[in-house]
């Protein structure tokens, strides 16, 4: 179909996208083809309309990594030129990354352990975010090495991206940011062997789906003590069969501090400017407070309080299920009567969820698998405790504006 025409003559040869090119460079590209002069028409404003400032160079990495996440069970591919360019600004953030992890390493650093990850060097005291990072990285060998052995190259790629991504630059290089600059000599250098493990996994990783840059980056770092191949093209690609790192509780632990560092950010974005850090007071009975110097940071707060003896007046407040309240301080910075609106616009809607949810439990008969059961009566459970939360503010406000 001529629709179909269009879609293939808009990128034209893949190396428009390796290499990045000019609207007018594309046009001329299909003027010699096969095109009725009605569809070349079409085919020019369809290529302005996706590409008004042409194709940006996205590297043959980025393409290799991105033909890769596409491939599945299905016959068609959809080259999402958008998609690539993103890819093109994930290798910016491994360079970034690995600048960083040189940065704090220093020019002396030698590896503490003679293979990859599959040792726990003695005499260090690793924190509880350097172990989940390790956890993580063992998380994705195997979730790499099965997408390799089940021919799933698209799983490989996600979960070498999100540990990439979302693990080691967003949550672990930002929480370590503090051990650099003021931990103690025991932190730093728990710090620096987990970085630099991660960044080796890592680099080794990625290695088959980005190789150029994988391989400048890595020729970049001090060997391992017993490495001997010159190129990661015959080095060893990682595995971790015996489990050493994996700890699925504190995995579970960190899931719920990511939400609350979620639910807290969220709460501080809705009330304040970006650049404010207020205090913030936790309350829950989960085991964080270990992760308390790191949440910190990743909040962005001036300090942060577990289970205070009693919370100001004047906070907002936020809810992780009923496992934790997040209160940020705003007093003299919000108006309080347009918050005591919206937490009774927000109470409503919260009750309605309440009634949808008791409405579905009545409905239980004796053929409800018990996981189902009990999974509703935990949403219930977690519905009423944000209600109580929710009142608790509306009061708080209302002191705040007598």
């Amino acid at each position: 179909s001529t629709e179909a025409v269009v879609s293939t003559q808009s990128t034209g040869d893949p190396l428009f996208i390796v290499n990045g090119i000019s609207l007018d460079e594309l046009h001329k590209a299909i003027d010699n083809g096969y095109l009725k002069p009605e569809e070349l028409v079409r085919a020019r404003a369809g290529q302005k309309q996706l590409f008004p400032t042409g194709i940006p160079e996205c590297g043959t990495d980025a393409m290799r990594f991105s033909l890769c996440s596409f491939l599945t069970m299905a016959r068609d591919m959809n080259l999402d030129v958008l998609r690539i360019e993103g890819y093109r600004k994930f290798c910016n953030k491994l360079w970034n990354a690995t600048k960083f992890a040189k940065m704090q390493l220093g020019d002396q650093y030698t590896p503490l352990n003679k293979s990859l990850i599959g040792e726990r060097p003695e005499g260090i005291h690793f924190s509880v975010i350097d172990k989940w990072i390790l956890h993580r990285a063992s998380v994705a060998i195997t979730e790499t090495r099965t997408g390799f052995a089940e021919y799933q190259f698209n799983a490989a790629t996600t979960a070498i991206y999100n540990f990439w991504l979302y693990e080691l630059c967003d949550v672990y290089l930002e929480a370590s940011k503090r051990v650099f600059y003021k931990g103690t000599d025991a932190e730093q250098k728990a710090a620096r062997h987990t970085l630099y493990t991660c960044l080796d996994v890592g680099l080794r990783l990625i290695h088959p789906f980005m190789p150029y840059i994988s391989e400048e980056l890595w020729q970049r770092l001090p060997r391992l003590g017993e490495e001997t191949a010159p190129s990661l093209v015959v080095a060893a690609y990682p595995e971790c069969s015996s489990g050493l790192w994996r700890d699925e509780p504190l995995d579970a632990t960190m899931e719920l501090v990511k939400n609350i560092v979620h639910t807290a950010r969220s709460t501080k974005d809705t009330y304040l400017e970006s650049k404010a850090k207020p205090e913030v007071f936790l309350m829950s009975k989960e085991p964080i407070r270990d992760f308390l110097p790191a949440m910190e940071d990743l909040i962005g707060c001036s300090s942060l309080s577990l289970n205070a003896p009693q919370i100001p007046i004047g906070t907002a407040v936020g809810t992780v299920g009923n496992r934790c309240e997040v209160h940020v301080l705003v007093k003299g910075l919000v108006d309080p009567e347009k918050e005591i609106s919206r937490l009774q616009q927000k109470r409503a809607t919260t009750m309605e969820q309440c009634s949808a949810a008791k409405e579905k439990i009545d409905k239980h008969s004796e053929k409800t698998p018990d996981h189902v059961i009990k999974s509703d009566n935990e949403k219930l459970r977690s519905l009423h405790a944000e209600v109580k939360t929710i009142d608790a503010a509306i009061v708080n406000f209302q002191k705040l504006s007598l």
